[in-house]
């Protein structure tokens, strides 16, 4: 067994079922709901007034599937937030918000190749997650001419409207949209405090999720989590005749959409140290790229493009050091580090101690590029944490996204 730096050695009991959110991207409207189906009264505030308006809001965002053939942490967790997002949304696809289309992935290279043919012998009892497929099937599902000889095929997967889907999730639950711009959070006679610039309360709650993303730097209690502001440009093309033709969603070097209201979305630039929403022709053309590489019966059917009046949006990811969602109780970070002090000098090192944490405190955050893959799953890990139940998912797997698995893992290598 690990040691129990997971578990609260002191939980802070509750007088309330409120509980705040900050933040009212996909992580935090998927958390509200969850929260919101456990009897609890949410509010989300958000320093806009509606929901996904930031990294949320790319009209097609798709739910993009990540495995491999080794059991390592990352792609046993794709493979369960991928099962669990299929099912989440497949009242959205039947209401028509965007399309259970499938999802084509394409090898980049001959080791993803290689891979792709291990996890086709892995998965081969199981059609209705992903099929391997040859070129003849690959063109025939995604119906235009692909060059590519083989490809994973997940049928259940697709894209959705993020924002709309935000938008939805808090009116079936009739959860309030707070707008503000919180600068820090206080704790105080059993609340927590959201302050503005200006030093006033914007709004107090006994407990509290922060989900704006990267946005948990500014905040000293978070400040600790090793996380990144990443910038993405997508692209939207005007479909033609060969596009048009396009049925799924098809994965590689870069992504693509079906069309929807006569556009395709395509991308995603990966921009770090870029700090700007504004629109840069050099990334539409990055992104064009990217189809190329992906595969040259793609760049066929898209056609040639000016990139000087392409149009496109971009905003910022939160990124991690370990590609992995942040999701759970916030430590105290002084504390933990004290009482697992051991481990900097004994890596395996037996501490009976259990962890601790900030009361009623927790954080969703860190999904990257797939937040619509990763939000339904960590939404209900933090919900069962919150109310006290069991989540299902295997605790190696949950340790591993969890907020204080950082101070351990620095602590084991003496950096902190």
């Amino acid at each position: 067994m690990p040691n129990p730096w997971h578990l609260n050695g002191n939980p802070t009991g509750r007088s309330t079922r409120e509980i705040a959110i900050l933040g009212a991207g996909i992580a935090g409207c998927t958390a509200a709901a969850a929260l919101a189906k456990r009897g609890f009264k949410v509010s989300i505030v958000d320093r806009h007034q509606s929901a996904g308006c930031e990294a949320s809001g790319n009209s097609q965002g798709i739910v993009y599937p990540k495995l491999s053939p080794r059991d390592d942490f990352l792609p046993r967790i794709n493979l369960a937030a991928i099962k669990w997002a299929a099912d989440y949304y497949s009242p959205f696809w039947q209401q028509g918000l965007g399309s259970q289309c499938g999802i084509v992935v394409l090898p980049e290279n001959d080791r993803a190749q290689a891979d792709f043919n291990l996890i086709g012998e892995q998965f081969s009892q199981q059609p209705d997650l992903v099929q391997l497929c040859n070129n003849q099937q690959l063109c025939q599902l995604s119906g235009i001419t692909l060059q590519a000889e083989t490809g994973l095929y997940f049928p259940a997967l697709g894209w959705l409207p993020p924002a709309q889907i935000c938008q939805q999730l808090l009116a079936q639950h009739q959860i309030p949209v707070i707008q503000a711009d919180v600068d820090r959070i206080v704790h105080a006679d059993g609340r927590w405090s959201l302050i503005g610039a200006d030093g006033e309360c914007c709004f107090a709650s006994e407990s509290l999720v922060i989900a704006n993303a990267y946005g948990c730097e500014q905040f000293e209690q978070t400040r600790f989590l090793p996380v990144t502001q990443l910038r993405g440009q997508i692209s939207e093309l005007q479909a033609n005749a060969s596009t048009c033709a396009l049925k799924t969603v098809i994965c590689g070097a870069g992504y693509i959409t079906p069309e929807h209201n006569g556009q395709h979305s395509f991308g995603a630039t990966y921009n770090k140290g870029v700090f700007t929403t504004q629109v840069r022709r050099e990334d539409h053309q990055v992104n064009l790229d990217h189809m190329s590489a992906t595969d040259m019966g793609l760049a066929s059917a898209i056609g040639p493009q000016d990139v000087d009046i392409m149009a496109g949006r971009a905003n910022y990811r939160c990124t991690t050091k370990d590609y992995l969602p942040i999701v759970g109780a916030v430590p105290d970070v002084p504390q933990l580090m004290e009482d697992y002090a051991i481990l900097r000098n004994d890596a395996r090192a037996r501490v009976s101690t259990p962890g601790s944490y900030l009361p009623n405190l927790y954080i969703n955050c860190g999904m990257g590029s797939r937040g619509l893959s990763y939000a339904p799953l960590t939404a209900e890990i933090l919900a069962c944490d919150i109310a006290g139940e069991t989540s299902g998912l295997e605790q190696d797997l949950r340790l591993a996204m969890h907020p204080a698995r950082f101070i351990i893992r620095d602590l084991k290598k003496k950096r902190i």
